[in-house]
């Protein structure tokens, strides 16, 4: 959906590589196509900078200038992607399953750090070089709006690999990647996806409302810290998964090595999410004789108690989007016609909901599937003035590491020996509304220390906290909340 790869000769250098053209496959507008050129050459120039033997090489981004065409020259690998290698009901020994995702968790983390969440980590993106090492492809791809899930398939982000972040539509961070990586080792150890349906809309439910069953469960030989490894990696919330790549790919490594997990003290499993957003159509009555505005009085009601409470508040409205959207389930009661391909694309996209399969795509028939309403997220904006050569500022809500960046600064006065330096650091995050600790700690050049706030997040607003580390003789973090 993104383009063509070419293996090209580059003369200068003398190298074969991986060319890949940058040309969407859906029409846009020329200001949306831009916009998104522009971010995604932002991103691949930040992809670029990253240098860690588990990320492909990225040699040089640039435009054609006759075929106005962007495109990205990589290093050419020789091997085969987890895709081709682990399909449906095959498996890998477990072992080896547990090696390839720690060391691409590893690769992840490297570049967390530098501040690029991949977005879509998927079977299809993990190549197995010839060596048996793993490399990830595909970094800094742009994201593409929520209305082009459908046309834009694998390239938004593959459905059954996506975080309950990216379906909410809200902002990810490296937590969305280790569930990806999550999903991925689920499929290499049973031979199942860990989220999948006949349609796009149903696999985003089951990501959203549905934990899949335990891999020890499918396939009963494997070691029953598997378990654990799976469910903390594909927790729904990100404050229960694991807070980094990093502490994923160790557990992994003691694991495989038959240790228990080192990061497994203290954490509790969240209750197993196990309801279902999923209604078949034909269970319902036709609406011009449905109560829309009960749902307890439809035909499958029993079935279909979670969407019921879901739907609440939301009404005549969503129902009414909904069966607009998907249209009848071809069955005995056929008084009313299905609307056609066409009209079901052409409404969803007015309503920024993604359309429908065709009737062809489902031998089961068409079922109404949506993702879960997620509140919007608060959003803090730290700010911090301090005067130390270099250090590092970390930001918890509640346990969850919702910051951890490296500070510099500059020289900004020299009196005989004395060198006055003064650093700024800024940044705004996500984080879930409601009442919550924020712990910050700024340690480096000597100094460390931390403070623990109360306080109240609201959704979709910004909270901004103010830290500064003064003082010549004697240093001091001061903390407060600014209007």
């Amino acid at each position: 959906m993104m383009g063509v790869v070419y293996k090209a000769f580059d003369p200068e250098l003398d190298r074969i590589v991986a060319l890949k053209t940058v040309q969407l496959a859906w029409a846009i507008s020329d200001e949306d196509r831009q916009s998104f050129e522009r971010r995604f050459m932002a991103e691949a120039k930040t992809a670029a900078g990253l240098a860690h033997p588990g990320i492909v090489v990225v040699h040089d981004i640039g435009r054609d200038a006759e075929s106005n065409t962007v495109f990205i020259a990589m290093e050419h690998l020789q091997g085969r992607t987890l895709a081709e290698t682990a399909s449906k009901d095959v498996t890998l020994d477990w072992r080896e399953a547990l090696r390839i995702v720690s060391r691409v968790a590893d690769a992840l983390h490297h570049a967390h750090l530098a501040g690029v969440v991949h977005r879509d980590v998927k079977p299809a993106n993990i190549l197995i070089q010839t060596s048996g090492d793993p490399k990830i492809m595909d970094f800094g791809i742009a994201k593409i709006p929520a209305s082009q899930i459908t046309s834009a398939g694998e390239f938004f982000g593959t459905p059954s690999y996506m975080s309950p972040e990216q379906t909410a539509g809200v902002s990810v961070d490296a937590r969305s990647d280790v569930f990806s990586l999550g999903s991925v080792l689920y499929l290499l150890l049973t031979g199942r996806r860990a989220f999948d349906a006949s349609n796009v809309p149903a696999i985003l439910a089951r990501v959203s409302s549905q934990d899949p069953p335990p891999p020890a469960a499918i396939v009963p030989d494997l070691p029953t810290d598997v378990d654990y490894l799976i469910a903390r990696a594909l927790a729904k919330s990100p404050r229960d998964r694991y807070q980094s790549a990093l502490l994923f790919g160790e557990d992994c490594d003691d694991v495989r090595e038959g240790r228990a997990p080192r990061h497994r003290a203290g954490w509790q499993a969240p209750p197993r999410a196990d309801s279902t957003l999923e209604v078949e159509l034909s269970s319902l009555v036709e609406p011009e004789t449905a109560d829309l505005r009960r749902p307890d009085t439809w035909p499958g009601a029993r079935r279909g108690r979670a969407l019921g409470r879901y739907l609440a508040g939301a009404g005549v409205l969503l129902c009414t989007v909904a069966l607009v959207i998907f249209g009848h389930h071809e069955s005995n009661t056929a008084s009313t016609p299905s609307p056609s391909p066409g009209a079901t694309a052409a409404a969803a996209h007015e309503r920024d909901i993604p359309p429908s399969p065709s009737p062809e795509a489902s031998a089961e028939g068409w079922s109404l599937s949506l993702p879960m309403f997620a509140p919007r997220p608060a959003h803090l904006d730290v700010t911090l003035e301090h005067s130390l050569r270099w250090g590092r500022i970390r930001v918890w809500v509640d346990d969850s590491l919702l910051l951890d960046k490296p500070l510099t600064s500059r020289i900004t006065k020299k009196v005989l020996m004395y060198k006055e330096r003064r650093g700024r650091f800024h940044e705004a995050v996500d984080a879930p509304p409601g009442d919550h600790q924020v712990r910050v700690r700024v340690d480096g050049d000597g100094f460390d220390e931390e403070r623990r706030l109360r306080t109240h997040l609201k959704s979709d607003a910004t909270s901004h906290l103010s830290l500064d580390v003064g003082g010549l003789l004697s240093k001091d973090l001061e903390v407060a909340w600014k209007p």
